[in-house]
């Protein structure tokens, strides 16, 4: 069996505030399904962030729909767990739920496996590290259905599948929650999502191939650089699970280019020349080295960029007479979404909080919703208005008492 593994697609993440980005995630997607079907995948599993937002556009939700009734129309099932991304911390209806309401695609409960042909498919949504333990005593429950599962008519050929969204310490130690040995064992293929860089791996203590395909295009904390982008076509049917990663080959071009000051003007002539190669228009990223670097004079020369480029940015790297080193002026930590969301939890003092901020207030204050803004703001003050007026109530009675 032949199954399509999907993850961190972002649908309605738009680059620069650029209707275009926008529009080639869409593309993407739409590349990715229509590959899956020519490949003859009998499943599509959507391992979480299927929307950039928890409150996505009406555009992102009909782009979504219409590829789901494209495959349901020809009979694959699709199945999804929810990523960061995905759910509103206001505890709102998860909006991808709509489409396991409308059986358009199946939502993967906790413990509640789903059985397709010799396959068993398990799935959890995101967790947060605050809630790991719990995920990791609900392991225990997936091990131990696992194993039933693979007696099942007593075949041998049965398969589990566990999907995730959560990050693991062995690829990451900065960003994961979890570590390998965290792991149920019994599962023959990991279909993880979070991790927007494709990764794969067997461990000799674990059962199957943990695979992480990677976003389908690039995401705010990976800046500008040429990086391949892709999914994973899965065979269950060999006694070792196999995979073969498909390159998306319809993604818009981005590069980051290294330019010295002095000769800006000459060497734009070939970074114009490169662009212009693409059947899209690329995203640049110049990194321009030099000595007392006038903004004004390489903002006039850049212009020339306008009619081969989407969109460009650059970053002065000045070079002191002191040194022969390189000083960026303007230089970001590598990981800008994991920055952002320490800096929310050092000024508010609760993950919580600043995961409500970053996913769920920000984009919409960031996309000029004010409507949608206030509607939150509002819930949160009488959510914690009810909630002070009942811890006062509890306290008044357990003094009376």
């Amino acid at each position: 069996m032949l199954i399509s593994h999907i993850s961190d697609i972002h649908l309605g993440y738009s680059q620069f505030n650029l209707q275009e980005r926008e529009e080639d995630i869409y593309e993407i997607f739409e590349e990715a399904v229509d590959k899956s079907i020519g490949e003859h995948a009998e499943i599509i599993i959507l391992a979480g962030d299927i929307f950039h937002t928890p409150r996505p556009s009406g555009a992102s939700i009909i782009k979504l729909a219409n590829q789901l009734k494209k495959l349901k129309e020809r009979s694959i099932p699709v199945y999804f767990i929810l990523g960061e991304h995905d759910i509103n911390r206001m505890q709102d209806v998860p909006v991808p739920y709509v489409f396991h309401n409308l059986r358009l695609a199946t939502r993967l409960k906790e413990n509640q496996p789903i059985r397709y042909g010799n396959i068993t498919i398990f799935g959890f949504d995101k967790e947060r590290k605050t809630n790991i333990e719990s995920l990791l005593q609900q392991f225990k429950t997936t091990e131990h259905l696992a194993k039933q599962q693979k007696e099942v008519d007593g075949g041998k050929s049965n398969k589990n599948i566990l999907v995730l969204h959560q990050g693991l310490a062995d690829f990451n130690r900065f960003a994961g929650e979890l570590n390998s040995t965290d792991l149920p064992k019994g599962i023959d293929y990991y279909a993880m999502g979070h991790y927007h860089d494709h990764l794969e791996k067997r461990f000799d203590y674990l059962d199957g191939l943990i695979s992480y395909p990677g976003s389908i295009d690039l995401s705010p904390s990976e800046g500008i650089k040429e990086v391949e982008k892709g999914f994973f076509l899965t065979d269950m049917s060999a006694q070792e699970v196999t995979t073969n990663w498909v390159r998306l080959e319809k993604r818009r071009a981005q590069f980051a280019i290294d330019v010295n000051y002095e000769s800006i003007a000459d060497e734009l002539v070939d970074i114009i020349k490169k662009a212009m190669g693409y059947e899209k228009k690329p995203i640049v990223m110049l990194k321009i080295s030099g000595k007392q670097i006038d903004s004004k004079l390489v903002a006039t020369q850049l212009v020339r960029l306008n009619s081969s480029c989407l969109h460009y940015v650059w970053q002065p790297i000045e070079q002191q007479q002191s040194s022969s080193s390189p000083l960026s002026y303007d230089g970001k930590p590598v990981d800008i979404d994991s920055e952002l969301k320490r800096l929310a939890e050092e000024a508010l003092k609760s993950e919580g909080l600043a995961s409500l901020a970053i996913n769920d207030i920000l984009p919409l204050a960031g996309s000029g919703d004010a409507s949608a803004t206030l509607d939150i703001l509002w819930k949160i003050y009488n959510d914690t208005k009810k909630k002070t007026a009942n811890n006062r109530v509890l306290g008044e009675s357990k003094t009376s008492i």
